[in-house]
């Protein structure tokens, strides 16, 4: 079997050290699928993505020729983000996030269809849970006045709201299409120990949270 990746640092399974800096352990971690199941898997995945950027790095790879069975589309993090030092600025003011939400649907149907085209089985993945109070300690690490990002929130949860909205939306894209869906929400917030499965910056994983969405797809792609 054969598996494209598309998606955000979250597929390249970025972990963060205590000084905030940045280490990606996706290569270790599918090398040990492929000696694990056989899977191969190609990465595509970059750090900071948003679906936008997405498609165009598949649409460039279809035109070259896509070879494989299914291709995971993961995508929604960074597109239901906000440019926090323009809230911070004017926290009085309506702010959109990088992918309004009915865009960044369009455009993950428009990555399913143009794979669909191509032969190439397309498996959509909804969001593991972030820590809003984590996230919003590392905007304000990054010079951001977080007691006027907090104005324009209302409350610290209305992140982790925001993030569920467009994974929840992706999960209820994958039934209107017909297409598989791997739950990893679903999964982290059954645990007891979630929390100390998200990094320190509120937005990506500990290696353990990274081993727990790669036990996921491994079980989904066992079902296929």
């Amino acid at each position: 079997m054969k598996v494209h990746i598309y998606g955000d640092s979250l597929m390249k399974a970025v972990v963060v050290d205590e000084n905030y800096r940045y280490k990606p352990l996706a290569k270790q971690l599918l090398t040990e699928l492929a000696a694990a199941t056989g899977v191969e898997t190609v990465n595509h995945a970059h750090f900071g993505y948003t679906v936008d950027k997405g498609l165009a790095v598949l649409e460039k790879d279809l035109q070259r020729g896509l070879d494989g069975e299914f291709a995971v589309v993961e995508f929604g993090g960074n597109d239901c983000d906000f440019n926090w030092s323009e809230v911070a600025a004017a926290p009085e003011d309506m702010h959109l996030p990088h992918t309004p939400l009915a865009k960044f649907l369009d455009t993950v149907t428009q990555m399913a269809r143009e794979l669909l085209a191509a032969g190439v089985k397309p498996v959509l993945m909804s969001l593991p849970p972030l820590d809003a109070q984590r996230y919003l300690d590392f905007i304000g690490h990054l010079g951001n006045d977080t007691s006027k990002i907090l104005h324009w929130l209302g409350d610290v949860g209305r992140i982790y709201r925001y993030q569920e909205m467009y994974s929840a939306q992706i999960a209820k894209l994958a039934g209107a299409l017909s297409l598989p869906l791997i739950d990893v929400r679903s999964r982290f917030l059954d645990r007891r120990d979630c929390g100390q499965l998200i990094a320190r910056d509120g937005i990506h994983l500990t290696e353990a949270g990274y081993r727990l969405l790669l036990d996921e797809c491994r079980a989904a792609f066992a079902a296929m």
